[in-house]
């Protein structure tokens, strides 16, 4: 079976997009074993702000993939046309390495990715959907990730999506000195958001989340200061800045909350910055005169001037990606070429034992020596004629094309399809 890749990211789909592909984590079990009844010998799961990406042992066209995605997240099928890519094989092996090194990443070389592609694999070992194949591919991709921030300097200095959205602040104020701002959420994300705007001396941090406690522990580190949910609004009337980062669902900061706030305000500006996937933010709320909304894919700018920077370390970590692309091909084709290698031994050894048995009474006139020495020629002759094929076969079985060549093979040879032997 082939390895296939299937996804959309911030490259091919806008951010109104990805937030419908988007799985929750409590989804994707269930999502697994559906690929699994479609007939995926294997599948993981990457879905992150930025990304969703299938990955499956496909037995089947790639089409039936993306019709899945689009069933399974309630997507209409036309609206996939043009934002989902695939690959397959080797390339989808160079992608995820290349995602897990972080430069598929819209922040060149940020370390969360890494993170998540091991979250993928764990996910899918608990589905029961992570095989031989697929854990060793995920589990080489985090390698190489370690690899290509150690050897190079590719994740030296480089920004988050929170710190890219504390930049964007920091691009309309000037400076965040003096500044009022509130974080929404305590996540991962929210936590690098508060270092960040600690770091530019940003006045005081507020941090709301539904959990007060996690929202203490958050503030406490960065001598900020948390306040409980049902008080978002209150403190929205007193902020300059707010960047929204939760796991929820849906939207959590509403038009109609926002125009009273506004209102209260009496026409003092606020910046919005929401980065979460699905959206904090109802989109409507920028229309609100005062109101300045950006949402992830309005990082570009600074993502744009980060990348070009990174440039020459990108280079060098696409040559590791290519070195451990090809090893894991050759480890594919060990592992795919093996059981056919020992079918084809075990036939060529049934047809040398049968045609020693038909000559038994002939051979039972020489003596026990030369006997031996019959059986031993007979049996370094299979081994040369097998030497070449048995070479070949790893390296005929890595493409796209190696099913369709072992089974082209089994059939010539007449073997079993479970490499046990010979069909009887």
């Amino acid at each position: 079976m082939r390895i296939v890749a299937l996804g959309a990211d911030h490259q091919s789909a806008p951010v109104a997009l990805r937030e419908r592909l988007c799985y929750a984590r409590s989804e994707i079990g269930g999502a697994l074993g559906a690929l699994a009844a479609l007939g995926a010998a294997e599948a993981a799961l990457i879905t992150t702000c930025n990304r969703t990406e299938v990955y499956a042992l496909w037995p089947r066209d790639a089409g039936a993939l993306a019709s899945f995605l689009a069933e399974s997240r309630c997507v209409r099928p036309e609206e996939l046309n043009g934002r989902l890519y695939q690959v397959a094989d080797s390339d989808a092996v160079a992608h995820l390495f290349r995602v897990a090194c972080g430069i598929e990443s819209m922040m060149v070389g940020e370390y969360q990715v890494l993170g998540q592609v091991r979250e993928a694999l764990e996910a899918a070992v608990e589905a029961g959907t992570a095989g031989t194949v697929l854990r060793r591919l995920f589990e080489t991709a985090v390698r190489v990730g370690r690899r290509a921030r150690s050897e190079t300097a590719v994740g030296q200095g480089a920004f988050s999506v929170g710190g890219c959205a504390v930049q964007l602040a920091r691009s309309v104020f000037g400076n965040l000195q003096g500044r009022h701002t509130l974080i929404v959420g305590a996540g991962k994300m929210s936590e690098v958001t508060a270092r960040h705007l600690a770091d530019q001396g940003a006045d005081s941090v507020i941090v709301a989340n539904r959990t007060y406690e996690r929202a203490c522990q958050l503030a406490d580190c960065f001598g900020g200061r948390a306040v409980r949910y049902d008080e978002l609004f209150e403190c929205l009337g007193g902020v300059d800045i707010v960047i929204a980062s939760t796991s929820a669902p849906h939207a959590v900061i509403c038009r109609d909350d926002m125009a009273r706030v506004m209102r209260a305000r009496r026409g003092r500006p606020l910046v919005l910055i929401d980065i979460a996937v699905p959206r904090d933010v109802e989109p409507s709320v920028g229309e609100l005169e005062g109101v300045y909304l950006y949402n992830i894919d309005d990082l570009s700018s600074v993502v744009a001037q980060d990348a070009a920077a990174r440039h020459k370390e990108v280079v060098k970590v696409e040559r590791i990606v290519a070195e451990e692309a090809e090893a894991f091909a050759a480890w594919r084709a060990s592992q795919a070429a093996a059981p056919l290698i020992a079918s084809l031994r075990g036939r060529f050894e049934q047809v040398r034992r049968e045609q020693l048995e038909r000559a038994g009474p002939r051979l039972a006139q020489l003596p026990p020596e030369a006997r031996e020495a019959v059986s031993e020629l007979t049996a370094a002759i299979v081994n040369k004629l097998l030497h070449a094929p048995t070479v070949k076969l790893r390296g005929l079985l890595t493409d796209g094309n190696g099913d369709q060549r072992a089974e082209a093979i089994r059939e010539l040879f007449d073997l079993s399809e479970d490499g046990a032997g010979d069909r009887q």
